[in-house]
């Protein structure tokens, strides 16, 4: 009898999962202006968490637009690097300052 680990199978579907989600836009499943803004806000929070604050989100149709004031211009480029990062963002629009 050919037995399969309960955690290998466990593992094998969380695996499958996430990579379902990851590529929901290849799978037909658009997402939302609302889901996209909430995403780029989490990916920034996550990745600089003291500049994240400082700069607002807001998406239409797909394009990301960022605004406020940022310390440096790396993190200017983070900001940007960030929201491009998301699944369905079709363009990034700068309007981050340096302040």
């Amino acid at each position: 009898m050919n037995r399969i680990p309960l955690m290998s199978l466990v593992a094998t579907g969380i695996l499958a999962t996430t990579a379902l989600l990851a590529h929901s836009e290849d799978l037909g499943t658009k997402l939302t202006d609302e889901q996209i803004t909430a995403q780029v806000k989490q990916e920034l929070h996550t990745n600089d968490p003291t500049v994240a604050p400082g700069i607002l989100v807001t998406t239409r149709d797909g394009v990301v637009t960022l605004e406020g004031f940022a310390m440096t211009q790396q993190d200017i480029l983070t900001a940007l690097h960030d929201a491009e990062a998301v699944g369905g963002v079709v363009r990034v629009e700068n309007h981050l300052k340096l302040g």
